[in-house]
C-alpha cells in the first residue's frame, strides 16, 4: 500500500533482514509451565508471524535463578529450553519473520516468594514496588551474572534465533546499576556515570565475543525512569550514544519506567496514542544504529508516519498485534477498516499475565487459545437469531455469521452497543467506542441481518422458528443498594427526600446533581470513579467511598488492572477528588450521609447534597426464562448471565457461537 510505504520498507540489521518496519516486543505471556516454554509458545508466535509482521521479541527469557518471580517464566539457564526455542524459531521463520528474544534479570525487582531464592543487585536497595530486599552483588556475583547472560545469548542462536535483546530497561538489574536512585555502591561499579555504565558495558563486550559478527546483539532501555532521583533522557543521552559507539550493539529499543512507574509504561485508554515516541527520536539523533519506539502505537497510519517522519526506524505495536495479529497484512493490503484496533484496556495482556494468567485479548479471545479456539464452518448451516445488540449480541452474531450460519441480531435500541456506550461517552473511556464501531463494521462486511428499535419477543421467536437462539439481553441497574456486599448485616437505609441517583443516569446526563456529592462504590468499579471524575470536572465537590482499603485496591481484579488503576487514581487527585477507604455507606438522608468503618464500626458523617450509587447491575433474563421450554438450543451471554466484565461478554458470546 503506498500510503504506508515507509511501514512496509524492508530494514537489515546487521545481517538479519527484517521484511517491515512492525515488531511485538517482550512481553508475559505465562504460557510456561515448569519453567520451560510449551506448544502455546509455538502457536502464539507462528500466528503473528502468520499475520505478516517483521520481527518477533520473545519474552524475557531469566538468565539465573535468582530471576525467577513465578513458574510461569521461562527458565532460559535450563538446557531443556534449547529444543522448544528451536520448535518457536522454525514456526516463526515458516512464515517470514524474524525473532529475538529478551535475556533478563530482573535483580531487586524481583520477589523469592515462590522460587525461595534470595533476590540480587547491585545495591541493597529494595525496589519500591516490591519491597523485597535484595543481596548484595560481590565482583564474583557480578562475573557470574555476565556469564550468564552470555549462556542465554549462545542458547538462543543454538535454537535458531536471530538476535538476543539484552533487557536494560523497566528498572531490571543493568539499570539498577546504572541508576542514582538503587546503585550506591562504593567500588567500581558505583558513584560516576562510567563506573555505573561498567556492568552494563562488560555484559555488552562479553555477550557480543560469545555469539560472534552475525548475531544480532540489541538492547531494551528505559530512556527515563519517571521516578524521583532516577533516570532521566538528559542522562540517557549520554548513556545511549556510548552503548552505540561500542560498535558491538546492533539497536535500541527505547522505552520507560520501572516497576514503581509502571503505570505509564503499560498506559491504559486514558493515556493518548504514540505518549513517548518523542524519547525514541531524541535518541535517534545522538546514534547511528537503529532505534524502535514504543508504546501505545496502536494504528499503522501512525506507525508508518513515525517512520517517515524519522523519529525512529521500527515501531513496537505489540499489544495492536495481541488484540489483531492481522494488522500487519490489512494494513499492507489496504484494508485499514477491517483492523480490530487495540483501545489499551490491558484486561487481557497485562492484568492477566499480572496475576501469573496466560495472556488473552478482551476484544480478540483468540489470543492465547490459538489452535483451540479457530474459526472452523459450522457442520451444519442453522438459523440463528440473537436477542441484544450488546458487544457480547454483536460478538457472537459475527461469530455465527463467519461460520455459515444465517444469522439475524434483534436490538430494542435504536443504537448497537449497549451499555458499553454509557463510559464510551467520557474522555477517560471512550476508546471504548472502538470496540462498537469494529463490531458494527464486522456485521456490515459480513451481511449481518440487524433489526433496530425491535425487542426479540417470545411471540417472534414463535413466528420466526429459529434453529437456534442467543439471549445477550445485558443486565439491568441496581438502583436501590438494599445489603451492602461488604458487610451482610449492614443495610443501607435512606430516608425519604434524599437526592439519590444512580451512576448510570449521571453517566447518560439523565441526572443532575447538588455541588457536594458522595458516590458509593461498593466494589471500587469503575463506573465510580469515572462518574466521579465527570462530576469533578463540572466543578463539583466529590468524595468516593470505597470500602476496601486503598493497600489492598492494587490487588483488586474488579474491573481495573495496575496501570488503569493508577492512572485513575492520578486524574482524581489531579481533580481534588476525596477518596474515602475503609468505610461503607450506613445512612443516606438529605443533607448528609453517614459512614461505618468496616473494621471498627465506627460512625462518620459527611455533608452531601446528591447521593449517587455505582453498584453492580443485575442479569436481565426474562427472555431466556420465557424461551427454555419453547427453544430447543438456547444460550445465554454476558450480562445475562451474570454482570461481570466485557472481556467475559466477548469471551462467552465467542465459545457459544463456536458451539452452534
Amino acid at each position: 500500500m503506498t500510503e504506508l510505504a515507509h511501514l512496509f520498507s524492508p530494514i537489515t540489521i546487521r545481517k538479519c533482514q527484517i521484511r517491515n518496519r512492525i515488531l511485538s516486543s517482550g512481553h508475559v505471556t505465562s504460557f510456561a509451565r515448569d519453567g520451560l516454554p510449551t506448544d502455546q509458545h509455538v502457536r502464539y508466535f507462528e500466528r503473528r508471524a502468520r499475520g505478516g509482521i517483521g520481527l518477533i521479541v520473545m519474552e524475557a527469557q531469566a538468565i539465573t535463578p535468582h530471576c525467577n518471580p513465578l513458574p510461569t517464566v521461562i527458565q532460559g539457564w535450563r538446557d531443556e529450553v534449547v529444543p522448544w526455542y528451536r520448535k518457536i524459531s522454525e514456526a516463526v521463520h515458516a512464515h517470514g519473520a524474524k525473532l529475538f528474544a529478551q535475556a533478563w534479570h530482573n535483580g531487586h525487582q524481583n520477589t523469592s516468594f515462590a522460587s525461595w531464592v534470595h533476590s540480587q543487585s547491585c545495591s541493597d536497595v529494595p525496589s519500591a514496588a516490591i519491597g523485597e530486599v535484595p543481596a548484595v552483588m560481590d565482583e564474583e556475583d557480578i562475573q557470574e551474572a555476565i556469564r550468564q547472560y552470555v549462556a542465554l545469548a549462545l542458547k538462543l542462536q543454538e535454537g535458531g534465533f536471530d538476535g538476543v535483546e539484552l533487557h536494560f530497561g523497566h528498572g531490571y538489574l543493568p539499570q539498577q546499576f546504572l541508576s542514582p536512585y538503587s546503585n550506591i555502591r562504593k567500588d567500581r561499579y558505583g558513584g560516576s556515570l562510567e563506573n555505573r555504565m561498567r556492568f552494563g558495558m562488560e555484559v555488552i563486550e562479553a555477550v557480543r565475543a560469545a555469539v560472534g559478527e552475525d548475531f544480532v546483539v540489541g538492547i531494551r532501555a528505559s530512556a527515563d525512569e519517571l521516578i524521583p532521583v532516577g533516570l532521566t533522557l538528559e542522562d540517557m543521552k549520554q548513556v545511549m550514544p556510548l552503548w552505540a559507539k561500542t560498535g558491538k550493539i546492533d539497536y535500541l529499543n527505547i522505552t520507560v519506567s520501572t516497576y514503581k512507574s509502571a503505570a505509564v509504561g503499560i498506559p491504559p485508554m486514558m493515556i493518548p496514542p504514540r505518549p513517548f515516541v518523542f524519547y525514541a527520536a531524541e535518541i535517534k539523533q545522538l546514534v547511528d544504529i537503529p532505534v524502535f519506539a514504543a508504546i501505545r502505537i496502536n494504528d499503522p497510519v501512525t506507525a508508518n508516519d513515525i517512520i517517515k517522519n524519522n523519529e525512529a526506524d521500527m515501531v513496537v505495536m505489540t499489544r495492536a498485534t495481541i488484540c489483531d495479529p492481522d494488522l500487519p497484512k490489512k494494513a499492507r493490503e489496504g484494508r485499514l477498516d477491517d483492523i480490530r484496533l487495540c483501545v489499551a484496556c490491558n484486561e487481557g495482556c497485562w492484568e492477566r499475565t499480572e496475576h501469573g494468567l496466560p495472556i488473552t485479548c478482551m476484544q480478540n479471545p483468540e489470543a492465547g487459545r490459538e489452535g483451540v479456539f479457530e474459526i472452523r464452518p459450522a457442520v451444519k448451516r442453522k438459523k440463528v437469531l440473537v436477542a441484544g445488540g450488546g458487544c457480547a449480541g454483536m460478538k457472537a452474531a459475527v461469530v455465527a455469521k463467519e461460520r455459515g450460519h444465517d444469522v439475524a441480531l434483534y436490538e430494542k435500541a435504536a443504537e448497537l452497543g449497549g451499555a458499553i456506550l454509557i463510559p464510551a461517552k467520557t474522555a477517560s473511556r471512550q476508546e471504548l467506542g472502538q470496540v462498537v464501531r469494529f463490531l458494527k463494521h464486522e456485521l456490515a462486511r459480513l451481511g449481518v441481518e440487524v433489526h433496530l428499535n425491535t425487542e426479540l419477543t417470545p411471540a417472534l421467536v414463535e413466528k420466526i422458528k429459529p434453529d437456534v437462539v442467543i439471549v445477550a439481553t445485558g443486565g439491568t441497574t441496581v438502583d436501590n443498594p438494599a445489603p451492602d456486599v461488604v458487610g451482610p448485616d449492614a443495610a443501607i437505609q435512606i430516608e425519604p427526600g434524599t437526592p439519590v441517583v444512580t451512576a448510570e443516569d449521571v453517566l447518560e446526563g439523565k441526572a443532575t446533581t447538588g455541588q457536594r456529592v458522595v458516590i458509593a462504590d461498593c466494589q471500587t468499579y469503575m463506573k465510580g470513579l469515572i462518574t466521579a471524575e465527570v462530576l469533578a470536572d463540572q466543578g463539583k465537590e466529590v468524595t468516593v467511598i470505597m470500602p476496601m482499603p486503598m493497600r489492598l485496591l492494587r490487588n483488586a481484579p474488579y474491573d481495573m488492572d495496575g496501570p488503569t488503576m493508577g492512572i485513575q487514581m492520578l486524574n482524581l487527585a489531579l481533580r481534588k477528588v476525596k477518596l474515602v477507604s475503609g468505610f461503607e455507606l450506613k445512612k443516606a438522608r438529605p443533607g448528609n450521609v453517614v459512614l461505618k468503618n468496616i473494621l471498627t464500626e465506627e460512625e462518620q458523617e459527611l455533608e452531601a447534597d446528591t447521593l449517587v450509587t455505582a453498584y453492580w447491575r443485575k442479569a436481565n433474563d426474562r427472555l431466556y426464562k420465557d424461551l427454555k421450554v419453547k427453544v430447543k438450543e438456547l444460550y445465554k451471554i454476558g450480562d445475562c448471565v451474570a454482570s461481570r466484565r466485557l472481556i467475559h461478554a466477548i469471551y462467552e458470546a465467542y465459545k457459544v457461537a463456536m458451539d452452534i
